[in-house]
């Protein structure tokens, strides 16, 4: 079966216009000297060009995921804010990022915190929130009562937080769906060792699974710990309350790795 000229032409240009990182780059011509160290020979150069070449074009799928193992940073879902950088990648590849099993349960709902990645001032943490069941809890809201400008759905699907109006104010809120009885304050805070909040620029999913990010403008300090203060999930108001320290044994090879 004949390749079309035109497809021949799109993969011709993928080739020669694809960049392997370095990284990469030189892991695969690592590996390929390495089984071929006894028989190396121009044919074994014209294949090492080759295997470079088919590593390029199946970089774009993913690359450091495969070098990195099971990350959940690496999936689409955890992209917040462009903090899931290339050179975060690049350390997560390494193996960088500390596996957590810290669950809060209350009400039949549990808040699990499975994976923590740090940098020198950059803090990531995976998250999912879960049923009696084990499964993510549904991603829904209840706005009965309120004044709602939009439900936040599409097709009847929920794909963003609702939004309302609040009577003598202008503008709008976001309904959120993990909640704390402290409007003016999100549910999770970073603090030292002796419990001082350490200022930080704030980013996260508020969906049932998704990423916890913390920036803050320097270098963070050497005992740091996650507060989670949530009072309501969704529809589900209940106490999910829990001081939990962030392992950063990695996160000066993080930092070499990520800059």
């Amino acid at each position: 079966m004949s390749i079309p000229e035109n497809i021949k032409e799109a993969l011709k240009d993928q080739i020669e216009n694809a960049e392997v990182p370095q990284e990469v780059d030189r892991r695969v011509r690592q590996s390929f000297l390495e089984f071929h160290q006894k028989k190396e020979s121009k044919p074994m150069k014209k294949r090492l060009v080759a295997f470079s070449i088919a590593a390029a074009i199946l970089i774009p799928t993913s690359v450091f995921a495969s070098l990195g193992g099971t990350s959940y940073f690496f999936k689409e879902s955890a992209s917040i804010n462009g903090l899931v950088n290339e050179g975060t990648k690049r350390a997560l590849s390494e193996g960088l990022s500390v596996p957590m099993n810290e669950k809060i349960t209350d009400h039949g709902l549990t808040v699990q915190f499975s994976e923590v990645y740090v940098e020198d001032s950059k803090v990531l943490v995976h998250y999912k929130i879960t049923g009696e069941d084990g499964k993510l809890v549904p991603y829904e809201f209840d706005t009965r009562g309120l004044n709602v400008i939009s439900d936040g759905k599409k097709n009847g699907k929920q794909v963003e937080n609702p939004t309302y109006r609040e009577k003598g104010l202008e503008g709008f809120s976001v309904l959120s769906f993990i909640g704390t009885g402290k409007e003016d304050r999100l549910p999770f805070t970073l603090t030292d060792a002796a419990g001082n909040e350490i200022k930080t620029g704030i980013a996260e999913k508020d969906q049932p699974e998704g990423v916890l990010a913390f920036v803050a403008n320097a270098k963070l300090p050497e005992s740091i710990r996650l507060n989670v203060n949530i009072d309501r999930i969704g529809a589900t108001k209940g106490s999910w309350k829990a001081q939990l320290t962030i392992d950063q044994s990695k996160a000066k090879q993080a930092s070499e790795k990520a800059h």
